[in-house]
Order: structure tokens, then C-alpha cells, then sequence
């Protein structure tokens, strides 16, 4: 697979023709602010460049040990390191100067996650970050009942269903023809339903609660390089996103269905 025609970096670092006005203007910005909100702009603008380049090194990958979503993690990671890096006014293309540092984070991370322990450690540090999460206050209208063990339990599970639905479905992309994870007619039919209802109601989602969806299920980040991102604390981003999927549970309603799996 080869990169985007628009994502070609060139190879020489020599020339370079001059950053399209929105860039110099991003640059521009972040160069006199300094602040996270400029530095997430800048990030958010090329991150389907690394995510171009992690899928031509997913590509090119001689084993299937390792899931894309790392691949993209690892590229995130190179991208936030170029961006702390970059010196705008050495005229110097960005995807120049950012392309061999987001490669050989992708390619280091790779080594060590092939060890595989090392991927399962991964994956674990994600989930215990959503459990953290998903334990914090219990709901208030659910505060100080008999059987609120029973509502905080059930919030968790719940918590955790809708984020497999956003983690291993790809939902908050709009993929479509996802593959149901059950034969039952019901089930195809209410899966299908919720997945269409939980794209809505991430798009209904304030702007900063959707990044952190999108950031942490579609890119695989973990709550610290959110926060570094977005410039808030790594608790900070845990309270946003249990509230972001309490009320994306709100939006989509019935939930039975996702513990029905007989």
C-alpha cells in the first residue's frame, strides 16, 4: 500500500514549497499561544496523515500478532512528538520532517509489542482504564438506594457493552456491513438498530466528549495521551468519558438486548 497522493512526503527534506495557508495559519497560532486547544488543532489536522502511514506499515507487516489500532496508536505518538519538535520556520514541510520520526514509533512500538506480552499488557492498561472509569460516582438518582450495588453493577456492564460496540465495531467511523457478533434474527436486528443509534448520539455528543470517543475507541489512545492532547488532567478525561457514555446510553435507550446473548 502506498501513501495518499496527498500524503507523499518528500524524501530529499531540501525544498521545500510553502505551507498552504490553513497550515502556516495553525502553525502560526500554536508558535504564539502555546496553549493545548492550538497544539490539538495542529494534531487533529494531521492525523490522517498518520494514520496513512500506519496503515502502509499495517500493510507491509510480515505477522498478524499485532491489531492496526496499535500500529495507529504507535503513529499518534510519532505524530505528538513531531508536532513538539517542529520548527515551522526551517521551511521544511511537515510530513517531511514528521514522517521517519511517526515510522520508527510505529516500528519500535512493533518490535515490542510482538513479544506479546507486552500486547496484552496493552490492551489491559485500555480496559482497566474504562473500569476505572466506568467505577467512579455512582449515578445520582441511584445514590443511597437498597440495591445500589445492584444500579452500580449494572451501569458498569452497560458502560462496558457500549464501549465494545464503539471499540470493535469501528461504529464511530460509519462503517457499514459490520459483521453482527450473533445469529439470531432479533439480535442482527436490534445490534444493527443500536450501532445506527449510537453513531447518532456520538455525533449529538459535545465537541470535547466526541474527541475523547473518538481518540480513545477509533485511535486506541489511552487516557494520558488524551490528556496531554487536550491539555487536561488523566482523571480529568476518566470523568469525561464516563459521563460521555452515560449519555450516549441515555441516547440510545433499551440496552437489554446487549446481555441477551442466549
Amino acid at each position: 500500500m502506498s501513501l495518499p497522493a496527498q500524503f507523499d512526503a518528500p524524501q530529499d527534506g531540501t525544498d521545500q514549497t510553502a505551507l498552504p495557508t490553513f497550515e502556516r495559519a495553525l502553525w502560526a497560532r500554536l508558535e504564539s499561544e502555546a496553549t493545548a486547544s492550538a497544539r490539538e488543532a495542529v494534531f487533529a489536522h494531521y492525523l490522517p496523515y498518520a494514520r496513512a502511514v500506519a496503515a502502509q506499515l499495517y500493510a507491509g507487516r510480515h505477522r498478524d500478532d499485532v491489531e492496526f489500532k496499535d500500529f495507529l496508536q504507535l503513529a499518534c505518538i510519532g505524530l505528538l512528538e513531531s508536532i513538539d519538535r517542529f520548527e515551522p520556520e526551517r521551511g521544511v514541510k511537515f510530513e517531511t520532517f514528521c514522517t521517519p520520526r511517526i515510522k520508527g514509533s510505529v516500528l519500535a512500538g512493533i518490535t515490542r509489542l510482538s513479544d506479546g506480552q507486552e500486547q496484552v499488557s496493552l490492551q489491559r492498561r485500555l480496559r482497566c482504564e474504562r473500569l476505572t472509569s466506568l467505577e467512579l460516582e455512582p449515578e445520582p438518582e441511584s445514590r443511597g438506594r437498597p440495591d445500589d450495588a445492584f444500579h452500580t453493577l449494572a451501569s458498569i456492564a452497560v458502560g462496558l457493552a457500549i464501549g465494545f460496540l464503539l471499540d470493535d465495531t469501528g461504529l464511530v467511523e460509519a462503517q457499514t456491513a459490520i459483521p453482527t457478533p450473533y445469529g439470531n434474527a432479533y439480535q442482527t436486528i436490534a445490534w444493527r438498530q443500536t450501532r445506527e443509534r449510537l453513531h447518532s448520539a456520538v455525533d449529538r455528543l459535545a465537541q470535547r466528549d466526541q474527541k475523547i470517543i473518538r481518540y480513545h475507541y477509533f485511535h486506541g489512545l489511552g487516557f494520558e495521551q488524551i490528556a496531554d492532547i487536550l491539555g487536561l488532567t488523566k482523571g480529568r478525561i476518566s470523568q469525561l468519558h464516563r459521563a460521555a457514555l452515560l449519555e450516549l446510553r441515555t441516547h440510545i435507550g433499551e440496552t437489554q438486548h446487549l446481555f441477551n446473548v442466549s
